[in-house]
């Protein structure tokens, strides 16, 4: 049996990751802010769904989901960062679309041995097309933002993670529903089929450092900018990284 921990998996994204793999012999914890909206995804999933809340950008709330974690699983075999918003400034946007997944996986790293890491991010051109900058003076900037430092920390957690056998990935999950916003809500996808492959395929058991679209396929990213030292740079000005 695999232990899977999956951030945002209450609705949305997460939860179409959540729902194609319940059926695999698993045991899913779903992460989420609101505790009736949690309860009701888990019981829609069914047995093998475990919800905890918590805001994962408050440090007392990661700190209780942590715990939740560590209580029902020994070891996570797959964690999955689908959890994001919408960020209204700068200061949210560093601490609910970046450094909670840094923190959670730092917190968590006793429990990933030999497990995978995938991180949802966006669309690949975008990431390809946009510079790696700080601004985050409008909505487009802040979007360039969120995916082009996403895309540094899947780098450096896949350097930090190596020695223990840990991979650590991430992809564009295609166009799925969502309550994200008013695109989003209007579309008919609820399914997230490459995160499957992704989470327990052996073809990807020693692949790490690498960014994949919705179909699977690998995506080309510019090694000058894109490389596990430019990644620990850039991404110090915003966590406290590891030595």
């Amino acid at each position: 049996m695999k232990n899977i921990v999956i951030t945002g998996g209450t609705s949305g994204v997460g939860y179409a990751i959540a729902k194609s793999l319940i059926n695999e012999d698993v045991s899913i914890i779903i992460i989420g802010r609101q505790k009736i909206k949690a309860q009701r995804a888990a019981s829609r999933l069914g047995d093998k769904a475990f919800p905890v809340t918590g805001d994962l950008s408050s440090p007392s709330d990661r700190a209780k989901v942590v715990d939740e974690i560590q209580t029902r699983f020994k070891h996570v075999d797959i964690l999955i960062h689908s959890a994001g918003v919408i960020p209204h400034n700068k200061i949210e946007n560093i601490n609910t679309n970046l450094a909670a997944h840094y923190y959670l996986t730092l917190a968590l790293t006793n429990q990933l041995n030999n497990s995978r890491i995938l991180i949802v991010t966006g669309n690949p051109t975008v990431i390809q097309r946009f510079p790696v900058n700080e601004m985050q003076s409008t909505p487009v900037f802040k979007a360039a933002w969120i995916l082009t430092h996403k895309t540094l920390l899947m780098l450096y957690l896949a350097k930090m993670f190596r020695s223990v056998g840990t991979t650590v990935n991430s992809f564009f999950p295609g166009d799925v529903k969502s309550d994200l916003m008013s695109y989003t809500r209007s579309l008919s996808n609820t399914s997230v089929p490459v995160a499957k492959h992704l989470a327990i395929d052996s073809a990807f058991d020693e692949q790490t450092g690498h960014f994949y679209d919705n179909w699977g396929e690998l995506v080309e990213l510019d090694a000058k900018l894109y490389n596990p030292i430019n990644a620990k740079k850039i991404l110090s000005k915003y966590l406290d990284l590891e030595s």
